[in-house]
């Protein structure tokens, strides 16, 4: 039986699936990237209403909404939550965002990787606690998750052992077998990675590629939110908030239907954000490798009488 210490195998797949890590070995192979643009106007609406109402300094932001949405899009469309490693598709077992922190805005100024985990069944003010506290504590103490300590560890080693250590650990989380410490630390073993560059002042997202390091098979860059003028049938004029976003993803995982249906969701999720403030209704899991063994035994057993 397939195993590994972060993800459960993935045994229901058809032949076409699972033989493309064969012609597809790499994510530089089969990413691919779709930009689209988002209507936040109901969202900006629904932070406002909660903020009026909000005690303390924290004041919620359409960021912590959007990745709040991304999180439930995950959840309840978890093929979003795969990734393909050692010839082999795997479920991640925890859900869990990356993304780069500065502690200002200005050229000098660090930037810190912050991995953030999440509960599937988590709220919006609970993921939005989470987010503010991490950036926060960036932000004011320099503190993250971790991530820059195992680099600033790796990087005090002769270059020459440091990429012989590299060749270990990455044949180790190959075959699902790295410390967990280390991968707890590393950004590129989550869900998915976002990069918010509207925070500093890009107006459109760009193109993104995948990292062959790690197991991240989905990368979002967010531009800036733009407010932008329409008008109906009946040349009505109105106003609606938009942002561009570009989600590059690793087509291995599933098929171009589920994909579009998954933003579709995600589409959803921000055109009616309240839906954010109850807890999911978590999708079944999928078939063990066991119960697919003895499908497929009894489906040719069943072809063979025919």
């Amino acid at each position: 039986m397939k195993r590994r210490n972060d993800a459960t195998y993935v045994a229901d797949l058809d032949p076409y699936r699972r033989a493309l890590p064969y012609v597809m070995n790499r994510r530089v192979d089969s990413f691919v990237f779709h930009q689209l643009t988002i209507d936040l106007t109901r969202g900006v609406q629904f932070i406002k209403e909660l903020n009026r109402d909000q005690p303390g300094d924290h004041q919620y932001r359409v960021f912590e909404l959007f990745l709040a949405a991304l999180l439930r899009t995950i959840v309840m469309r978890p093929q979003l939550n795969r990734f393909w490693s050692n010839y082999d598709c795997w479920q991640r077992n925890d859900l869990s965002l990356n993304f780069v922190v500065k502690e200002d805005y200005t050229d000098e100024a660090l930037e810190h990787s912050a991995v953030l985990n999440f509960e599937p069944t988590m709220i919006f003010p609970e993921i939005a606690t989470i987010i503010n506290r991490t950036i926060e504590n960036v932000r004011n103490e320099g503190k993250d998750n971790g991530t820059d300590d195992a680099i600033d560890f790796f990087l005090s080693f002769p270059k020459l052992l440091l990429r012989f250590i590299l060749r270990i650990v990455k044949f180790l989380d190959r075959h699902g077998i790295a410390p967990k410490a280390l991968r707890d630390a590393d950004g590129l073993h989550t869900s998915a990675f976002i990069a918010n560059l509207g925070s500093i002042g890009l107006t459109d997202s760009l193109h993104h590629h995948l990292f062959e390091w790690g197991t991240t098979s989905i990368f979002i860059t967010m531009g800036m939110m733009k407010r932008k003028r329409v008008f109906d049938e009946h040349n009505q004029r109105s106003f609606v908030d938009t942002m561009q976003i570009g989600v590059s993803l690793d087509e291995r995982i599933s098929d171009g239907f589920y994909f579009i249906k998954s933003i579709q969701v995600l589409q959803d999720y921000l055109k009616n954000p309240e839906k954010l403030m109850e807890r999911p209704e978590l999708p079944p899991p999928g078939p063990s490798e066991k119960e697919v063994k003895i499908r497929r035994r009894a489906e040719r057993r069943a072809r063979k009488q025919q």
